[in-house]
């Protein structure tokens, strides 16, 4: 028996050491590097001590931060709020006995399975302001030529809409699934006693759905929050930073400007925010769930 429970810890140190060493081990170097300033050159061991200076920096005199960080905002809000309702939407329509069902939820799911830097530089050219398809469709139709990418008032919703296109074919895949759970029996019930389809899909569908919305809503606001390489591929955070994200910004912090650590400061804040969000979205998703 003893013998045994040996082996049981033996197995378990395995994956237990690998999270300590790849995973906590980078996160408490990160944060304590965050304390210092660090170029990458200068030993490790004789890193000048700043304290909370590279915090206290990026939040009162960091010109582009505060705006990284609305911008990360707007890119996650307007994002996921597409997905979710675009998502729902198109799953909802897939559910039902339509031509070619099949067809239609592979054409949506290819672009998740595309590399997010090849579709940055896709739509990179397909919404050129000179010789993008889109500008010349529209010269087409006798309609102006648009800035898009190159607008600093449009280039972020542009981001969007890619990003969706992207990756709303996956929430479409998870919505079904969750559809296809809920058992028949309920909406047989309720068309015995005279439910209209908009009943159904507000007192039985998105009731049952909630779970599915909450594992969307979280995994898809971490994602946004994240976004750096349809960003990288498209804008680097031009026009005039309008597009600039955090993680974007910590990546030239960090690697063009070698300052290791107001990056870091910035990825422990990153950290902080998403945290933050994910335990408010559980807690509110979860006691409407059990109300």
């Amino acid at each position: 028996m003893r013998r045994r429970m040996i082996w049981g810890y033996v197995f378990i140190a395995i994956p237990i050491l690998w999270l300590l060493v790849f995973s906590l081990g980078p996160i408490l170097f990160s944060g304590w590097v965050s304390l210092h300033r660090w170029d990458m050159i200068t030993p490790v061991a004789e890193m000048p001590y700043t304290g909370l200076e590279n915090y206290d920096y990026i939040f009162t005199r960091d010109n582009v931060f505060p705006k990284a960080l609305g911008n990360t905002f707007l890119f996650a809000i307007g994002g996921v709020t597409t997905n979710v309702v675009l998502g729902l939407a198109f799953a909802l329509l897939l559910n039902t006995k339509i031509r070619g069902r099949t067809l239609w939820r592979v054409l949506y799911f290819l672009p998740v399975i595309t590399a997010p830097l090849a579709l940055g530089v896709i739509f990179a050219f397909m919404f050129n302001r000179n010789y993008g398809v889109i500008n010349n469709l529209l010269v087409v139709l006798n309609l102006p030529r648009q800035g898009f990418l190159n607008d600093p008032n449009q280039a972020m919703f542009v981001l969007i809409a890619i990003a969706v296109y992207q990756y709303v074919g996956y929430y479409i895949v998870i919505y079904l699934a969750g559809l296809q759970d809920i058992p028949q029996d309920y909406y047989d019930a309720a068309r015995v006693d005279g439910a209209s389809y908009w009943q159904e899909l507000w007192y039985i569908t998105l009731p049952l759905l909630r779970p599915v919305m909450l594992f969307i809503i979280v995994t898809n606001t971490i994602g946004a929050l994240q976004v750096f390489d349809l960003v990288f591929a498209t804008t680097g955070g031009a026009p005039a930073n309008s597009t600039m994200t955090v993680v974007l910004y910590m990546y030239n912090t960090a690697f063009k400007y070698s300052r290791m650590g107001r990056a870091s400061a910035m990825a422990f804040v990153l950290f902080g925010i998403i945290l933050l969000i994910t335990i408010v979205q559980l807690r509110l998703f979860r006691d409407r769930t059990t109300a």
